[in-house]
């Protein structure tokens, strides 16, 4: 059964603090499943133990498995194909770029309430700390991903992209330690070499950081750090590349907003070899 089919089962049994709860969580599903279940009560303004109640009374043993199988259901509307035409199915007189920007300006708002500065803190001290960083990214995800690496070769750190097959991935990590770390970007659903490279990575003590979406909760095994907010206004329309972006962006700025000497001190020197080489 649908979380949709549960509560027309238990219509009846449902109070007016489970029905604020529900209209909360139901108008923006995409957003509503990074939630805990004191911050959807919150939002519908009810006691923060509606949450639970709600979520066993549809038969799940807490908020947290409600919660999953509301991302479940997110990632099982994300057809590229059905997501573009109900995209541009909704947009008037052909004005899609207006629709695009009130869109982006929604998904950078669920980005500001979906991940702390305090854990883009904890990323950037992650990243900065460590010996190299292995960079993970597949099909649209290599984008973001070459744009952090050019950002961090240029902190003077040292990169190591993880691209290609599963044999070209596991060459890159033979000399993987546990001063070292993986950054992993992964959308929608979980790239096959997302387990075995978390895993290694667990195995040799390196530490690992997952930026992602609605699937990030999903993806086994968890990541040391997880960085996720959904990238539409709600699990069916276009997906944005601007979350992820933004994201990586923080975390390149936190890194030279936290360590501003190191970091200024090798952009000088890439400056005086830039003149050297041009």
């Amino acid at each position: 059964m649908t979380i949709l089919d549960r509560i027309k089962a238990k219509s009846k049994k449902l109070t007016v603090a489970d029905q604020k709860l529900i209209a909360a969580m139901l108008e923006n599903r995409a957003e509503a499943a990074f939630l805990s279940g004191s911050q959807l009560s919150q939002r519908a303004s009810v006691h923060e133990a509606t949450a639970t109640r709600l979520a066993q009374k549809l038969g799940y043993k807490g908020f947290p498995d409600l919660r999953a199988e509301l991302q479940r259901e997110v990632l099982l509307d994300q057809d590229a194909a059905n997501r573009m035409r109900r995209s541009v199915a909704k947009v008037e007189h052909g004005d899609y770029l207006t629709d695009l920007i009130a869109a982006e300006i929604t998904a950078l708002e669920t980005l500001a309430r979906s991940v702390p500065q305090a854990d883009v803190d904890h990323a950037a001290d992650m990243v900065f700390g460590a010996r190299r960083v292995f960079i993970f990214g597949q099909g649209h995800a290599q984008s973001v991903a070459g744009f952090l690496q050019r950002r961090l070769d240029r902190f003077g750190m040292t990169t190591i992209a993880l691209t290609g097959r599963g044999r070209d991935i596991a060459e890159r990590l033979v000399a993987m330690e546990a001063n070292d770390i993986v950054v992993a970007l992964a959308f929608r659903k979980q790239p096959q070499s997302y387990a075995p490279l978390v895993r290694h990575a667990a195995r040799v003590g390196a530490r690992t950081i997952l930026i992602s979406d609605l699937a990030g909760p999903l993806m086994e095994p968890a990541a040391d750090l997880m960085l996720a907010a959904p990238r539409g206004r709600s699990g069916s329309e276009f997906q944005t590349p601007t979350i992820p972006f933004a994201i990586v962006n923080g975390i390149v700025l936190t890194i030279a907003g936290r360590h501003e000497r190191e970091v200024i001190g090798r952009l000088e020197k890439l400056s005086e070899l830039f003149n050297d080489f041009d």
